[in-house]
Parts: C-alpha cells; structure tokens; sequence
C-alpha cells in the first residue's frame, strides 16, 4: 500500500540530525517526535536541522517533541500501549523511521522492542534504513528481519537496496502488522 506522512503521527527512533523527521514534516505530519539517547544530540544536531530547514514555527506551536533516553524506558514518555489516540483510534504511531540503528546485535532487540510496543495497530509501518551488516559489531538486516519474523503478527521486508559498487550495500526495511494480526498485550 501508499505510505500515507500528512495528518500521521510519526516517530524518528535515533533520529541524531534527524532528517528523515524534518521530511516528515515537510510532507505535512501531523505530531512528530524526535528521539535520541543523548538529550545533547538533540540540541546541537537535531534542533539545528529544524531551524536551518524553516521547520521551528512547527516545534513552537506544538506537534513537535524530543524526546531523550534509553529505547527499552521510553514507553511511558511516548504514551502507553493499549491506550486511544484522538478520534478513538489506537494509540502508537503511524510511521517509525530509523536510520543506522540497527548496527550492533544488542541495539537490535531494543529496537524491536521500541516497534512492537509503538506501532499503531493495525497501520502502522516502521521503515529501517541500514547497511546490510555492520562488520565489527555483529549487526545485520538479515539478523533484523529474523527478530521481527520471529514475532507472527509482523512482516519485514526489504523495500529497496542501494548499492554503488564500493561501500556496504544498504536496505531500507518495512515492518508492518500481518493482516488480521491480533495488538499488543502487556508482556
């Protein structure tokens, strides 16, 4: 189906300079949150891109959040799982990007973790652009791709691959909630 960004709700997961996000609201999102570990990323990389981009007015009048910390403590700062957004719909988001995140096979499982409790059900798409494996720290797509395939209400599929023939191939993946797949329940 058609990636719908106007009116979505969407998260950038390890956003760093964060502009896929900025993208996001170019493209007329609705709210957009910007997460990163370090809360010092997001104000001399992050912030920086927003005002150099003509997107502040966007964070001054409200839609736009940054969020600092850890993926496996950010469920109460995001909203919890199994609550209702606006119009009565789940809670969770429409769109999670992430780019470069997926690098070492302990960041990996967290970042999982991040999707299944955020995801909204049953729309929600989550793209996660990465080299095909990080040489020196284990992680992969392939590794990636069985994590979530492990789990049967997801898919995870490799939507496009970007190679020129010198640097490590990269993939951007889609992870989506199988049809009739059943939401989240506390673990």
């Amino acid at each position: 189906g058609t990636l719908t960004v106007r009116g979505a709700r969407v998260l950038e997961a390890g956003c760093g300079v964060g502009l896929p996000g900025a993208l996001a609201l170019q493209l007329g999102c609705a709210e957009l949150v910007l997460q990163d570990y370090n809360a010092a990323v997001l104000c001399s990389m992050t912030m920086p891109t927003l005002r150099l981009n003509g997107l502040w007015e966007r964070v001054l009048r409200g839609g736009v959040r940054f969020v600092s910390g850890d993926w496996a403590d950010l469920g109460p700062l995001l909203g919890p799982q199994g609550a209702v957004g606006e119009g009565g719909s789940p809670a969770g988001f429409d769109l999670i990007l992430s780019a470069e995140t997926i690098y070492s096979t302990e960041a990996t499982p967290r970042l999982w973790r991040l999707l299944q409790q955020q995801l909204r059900h049953p729309t929600g798409t989550a793209l996660i652009a990465a080299k095909s494996y990080y040489f020196g720290v284990g992680g992969s797509v392939a590794d990636f791709c069985a994590l979530v395939q492990a789990d049967e209400r997801f898919t995870c599929e490799s939507v496009r691959t970007f190679e020129d023939g010198q640097s490590n191939r990269r993939e951007v993946l889609m992870v989506r909630w199988r049809d009739g797949a059943a939401p989240n329940v506390a673990p």
